[in-house]
């Protein structure tokens, strides 16, 4: 049976605070739920992080994250005309070397770099992914590679990815061209039987913007949202939702109220450095 559930979450961001090129910033959020014994859920966070520019004009930086749900991450790197090496614990967002879940705690070093349009990109190091049925032992290793050429609108890619430590990489080549609106892209990857192809549109006219997108694997999606002042209504569908779902938002001032077809309702208030929120989710149990 399907019970109401209202919570009221304040969230506070902490002032940022810079001291020769270094920046600390984090936030604090408390979520109460009506029903309970009030006992608030607390999620903190820290970052720090610094920046210098080096005399030879290569930039180095160093970010650390704490307190977040995902435990202490950091990064350093350096920058300059070759491109960004980058090593530590959160390298995965730089380099998308875990394509199914890069919130994972990975532990590498990556290069990116772009030279004569060309986009190139490599990481390698350990990744810890303990929810993949797939993979007997939590911790691999992983070694990804690839690289990317636009020329006037034409994209053609190609990447190699091993996530698991003695495993076969999985090598995927793409291509992209788009019309105006409309992008066309062909992908093979080299443990698929046949390439997919996807078609996406996407246009705004006047209030209403509206995105269309199909692929030869049977899947497809459409949104369309039209704003009238402080209110924007949106239809979303797609081959899993069995029908449209509807969402309407008012905003005034610091103030947005958004409703949608389950009966969710979620109020939220912007106090400057905090986040005052009411929500009501109609499938809590």
């Amino acid at each position: 049976m399907k019970k109401s559930l209202i919570a009221l979450a304040v969230a506070a961001a902490l002032p940022v605070a810079a001291q020769a090129g270094t920046t600390i910033s984090g936030s604090v959020e408390a979520e109460y739920t009506l029903g309970s014994n009030l006992a608030p859920a607390l999620d903190t966070a820290l970052s720090i992080a610094s920046t210098e520019v080096l005399t030879n004009g290569m930039t180095a930086t160093a970010k650390m994250n704490m307190f977040a749900e995902a435990d202490v991450d950091g990064t350093i790197s350096l920058s300059g005309d070759f491109g960004t090496v980058t090593a530590g614990s959160a390298a995965s967002s730089a380099t998308a070397s875990d394509a199914d879940d890069t919130s994972e705690n990975i532990l590498g070093v990556a290069y990116s770099g772009t030279m004569a349009g060309l986009a190139v990109n490599a990481a390698m190091g350990t990744w810890d992914h303990d929810s993949d049925a797939a993979v007997a032992t939590a911790v691999q290793d992983y070694v990804t590679y690839g690289a990317t050429y636009d020329f006037n609108g034409l994209a053609v890619a190609a990447s190699s990815t091993n996530k698991t430590t003695g495993g076969t990489a999985v090598t995927t080549v793409s291509g992209s061209y788009a019309f105006g609106d409309l992008t066309v892209t062909a992908a093979k990857d080299s443990d698929d039987a046949n390439a997919v192809l996807t078609a996406a549109y996407a246009t705004t006219m006047d209030a209403l913007a509206v995105s269309i997108s199909a692929t030869s694997a049977d899947a497809w999606d459409v949104s369309a949202t039209y704003t009238l002042g402080g209110i924007a209504i949106t239809a979303t569908d797609d081959e899993a939702a069995g029908g449209a779902d509807l969402s309407a938002s008012y905003t005034s001032g610091a103030m947005t109220l958004t409703v949608d077809s389950d009966s969710d309702i979620d109020v939220a208030y912007d106090m400057g450095n905090a986040d005052l929120a009411i929500s009501r989710d109609s499938d809590a149990d």
